[in-house]
């Protein structure tokens, strides 16, 4: 989105030392009012999440790792129980001629009278306070954030996710495992997104109109 959040980007294109802009929405209808989760985020050079490189903005169900990095303001906000908005630090994989990415996000909803909790939250990390703070709930929720082990707290059992390791560099992998009472669920693909230097201007580049968010129905988002 625009930097005010107002209107849909015209163009896919940013430079170095910009802040992307990203908001997720569900549309309840008449339906019981839901609460929306960004589970995790990854950006890839292909639209394939499994795809290498890949680096974690989002993980361990909704903790904004990215902003965790010294050099980044990455955050959460969220305006309304249905909609979630995030701002990300814009970044390149280092060594791709092409200068894009693609950023895939596990999306969720549960209902609005389900408590956030360990598996379903929205955290970032505060720096001021050097803190983990909720967008909502209590702030114990996000303490596994630094720890990683959010799944565990949630109650998931099973086997342990063997890409549980704290993304460090651009070039790391790590996902959240899902679990939790979800009233639905789903992945959507935002991409291709241009990265230019600092000292390009032109914006002359393919018009991306991957939203965000979709609306849902019980059960599906």
């Amino acid at each position: 989105l625009a930097d005010d959040w107002s209107a849909e980007r015209p163009s896919n294109g940013f430079q170095l030392g910009e802040v992307m802009h990203i908001q997720a929405d569900v549309s309840t209808g008449n339906h019981v009012a839901l609460r929306l989760f960004v589970d995790s985020c990854v950006a890839t050079l292909t639209p394939d999440r499994d795809s290498y490189p890949c680096y974690a903005v989002i993980a361990f169900n909704g903790c904004l790792v990215d902003g965790r990095s010294d050099d980044t303001t990455s955050a959460f906000i969220s305006p309304r129980q249905d909609t979630l908005q995030f701002m990300v630090d814009v970044f390149r994989f280092a060594g791709d001629a092409r200068n894009l990415i693609y950023i895939t996000c596990h999306l969720k909803v549960t209902a609005v009278e389900q408590a956030p909790d360990p598996l379903n939250k929205a955290c970032s990390f505060n720096k001021a306070g050097n803190i983990w703070a909720p967008v909502e709930g209590t702030r114990d929720i996000c303490r596994c954030c630094e720890t990683r082990d959010c799944a565990l707290l949630g109650g998931q059992s099973g086997r342990g996710s063997h890409l549980d390791r704290w993304p460090r560099r651009r070039f790391q992998r790590d996902v959240a495992s899902r679990h939790g009472r979800l009233v639905g669920e789903a992945d959507v693909v935002v991409g291709p997104l241009i990265i230019l230097d600092a000292y390009q201007e032109s914006r002359d580049v393919v018009e991306d109109r991957v939203e965000a968010g979709k609306a849902a129905a019980p059960g599906i988002l």
